[in-house]
């Protein structure tokens, strides 16, 4: 009996203090067991997560290379090249109306171009709209003008005055409806569009076709040699002096001027097509003061220009 006391008062005894330590130590009811479990960071979490930032990381890589490739270069061929005057021009001979050069027709014409895209914000717009500035620092073309139609072009004994300080000399007329090879050399400035419209397509190699538009305004310089042809003289039986100094003498004329341009291209990682209207005006001056003196024509250049795109 006696041991059944004392186990009795034992077992009361630990009630009562486990009763008390719970109620001074709050500790356990504060504790939310399954609060805390999903602060418990596993193995499988950080693969997830070092999982995820790499795929951002190679996204990113991927949209830098797309829109990466800023700079171009262009082979290109211009069809249809014409030079028009401003004005009537007087060639000695066979004047040319204002608007219409029979001489001025190219059959061919080559030009080669090199410039950069710079972008005014830092990311596309919604990785798809990019807008820059381009600046062309290259543009270099060559071009052959057909001679006029007809049996003579000009005239050698065909001359104009000009009375400086008292003094008149006598000029050639320059032989504008000669054959002609021109050489040009600009550098142009202007906004550009450029548009990738399937970056939002689950396939990653179509990403890189891009649309691109422009518009430039630029300055050119250019040389226009003329070939001598003395059969072309209308002075064949003339004053022979004359006939001589202009069968031989050179022509060759520089000239200046605005021109604008807009076009369009295509273009897949580093290659592209596309094209270009260009239209400018130039003023020739002869280089040959001593023969033609310094009369100044303004005339209009024309052409399309088709070009083979490289991207760099």
């Amino acid at each position: 009996m006696k041991k059944r006391l004392l186990l009795f008062a034992a077992c009361l005894s630990v009630l009562t203090a486990f009763a008390q330590v719970e109620k001074e130590d709050n500790r356990w009811s504060n504790l939310d067991m399954k609060e805390d479990s999903t602060e418990i960071v596993t193995i499988d979490d950080i693969i997830k997560e070092q999982q995820d930032v790499t795929s951002r990381n190679t996204r990113e890589m991927h949209y830098a290379s797309v829109w990466g490739r800023r700079g171009f270069f262009n082979i290109a061929y211009n069809k249809e090249a014409t030079l028009t005057p401003w004005h009537p021009v007087e060639t000695g001979y066979a004047p040319i109306a204002k608007g219409y050069f029979n001489g001025g027709k190219a059959d061919w014409s080559f030009a080669l171009q090199k410039g950069r895209n710079y972008p005014l914000h830092k990311k596309p717009i919604a990785n798809t709209v990019q807008i820059c500035l381009d600046y062309t620092g290259l543009d270099l073309s060559a071009s052959h003008y057909f001679a006029s139609a007809g049996q003579y072009l000009y005239d050698s004994s065909q001359k104009f005055d000009v009375t400086t300080d008292g003094k008149t000399k006598s000029y050639y007329y320059t032989p504008w409806n000669l054959e002609k090879y021109e050489a040009t050399y600009g550098m142009s400035l202007g906004p550009s569009i450029t548009i990738a419209p399937f970056n939002y397509i689950n396939y990653d190699g179509i990403h890189y076709l891009k649309i691109n538009v422009y518009y430039h305004v630029g300055y050119q310089a250019s040389v226009l040699y003329m070939l001598n042809n003395k059969s072309k003289d209308a002075n064949q039986n003339g004053g022979a002096s004359d006939y001589n100094a202009m069968a031989e003498n050179l022509k060759l004329l520089w000239g200046h001027g605005l021109y604008k341009a807009y076009g369009a291209s295509m273009s897949w990682k580093a290659i592209g097509v596309g094209f270009e209207k260009r239209t400018g005006d130039t003023k020739y001056q002869p280089l040959n003061t001593a023969d033609f003196g310094k009369k100044t024509a303004g005339f209009k250049s024309n052409f399309t220009r088709f070009y083979i795109q490289f991207r760099m």
